[in-house]
């Protein structure tokens, strides 16, 4: 039945308590979409696009080179702090500190999961089901 049908039906209906539970229905299903809506707002993201609205601009990663250039974890580190700056930083992530993970520790590059104009991925998700968001 149509959402406008549907509440024109429950406008007319005479018993005050079943128009009660219809209007409880309705909050309770809204209830239960909202989470589905923030999981659609969690998307990954592009690095660039962060960076971008913090102020960092394409000279401070890529340098004054003319072409698209590689961005070497160096500079991400000169910004973001060393290896063992990010495990500390990140030591509070559940169920495992992405930057410590127990199959390299801190030593993957940072453009495994961080992109930077492209989505970020979640290299853990391939084999595990951890679901933390990569910024």
């Amino acid at each position: 039945m149509h959402p406008i049908h549907l509440n024109e039906r429950i406008s007319s209906m005479s018993n005050p308590f079943l128009k009660r539970l219809a209007t409880a229905a309705r909050l309770l299903l809204f209830a239960a979409l909202i989470p589905l809506s923030q999981a659609a707002t969690q998307a990954p993201t592009m690095t660039a696009d962060l960076h971008k609205a913090k102020g960092v601009t394409c000279v401070d990663c890529h340098g004054t080179a003319k072409k698209k250039t590689f961005v070497a974890a160096e500079r991400c580190l000169g910004c973001h702090g060393s290896p063992a700056d990010l495990v500390k930083k990140t030591a509070h992530v559940k169920p495992e500190n992405p930057h410590d993970a127990p199959h390299w520790g801190p030593q993957m590059e940072c453009n495994v999961c961080h992109r930077q104009h492209e989505k970020t991925v979640n290299w853990c998700n391939h084999c595990h089901a951890y679901g933390f968001k990569v910024p």
